[in-house]
């Protein structure tokens, strides 16, 4: 089990199986088409409230 929680707080936003599901949650939820062109040229902003970070967690077996 995976879970995207914030740097700073400590905050779960995500909990998955698999650690590409959270990057693709990542990607889908916080990355916005939009007018705002950065180095590479292409119009996509990044708007996270803090540092993100994926961990890795066991499963409590029942």
């Amino acid at each position: 089990m995976y879970v995207v929680a914030g740097l700073n707080t400590g905050t779960e936003y995500y909990r998955a199986k698999y650690q590409s599901q959270c990057i693709r949650w990542i990607n889908e939820n916080m990355a916005k088409h939009k007018k705002a062109r950065n180095t590479r040229g292409d119009d996509i902003k990044v708007d996270i409230p803090e540092p993100l970070i994926i961990k890795h967690i066991k499963e409590k077996k029942s």
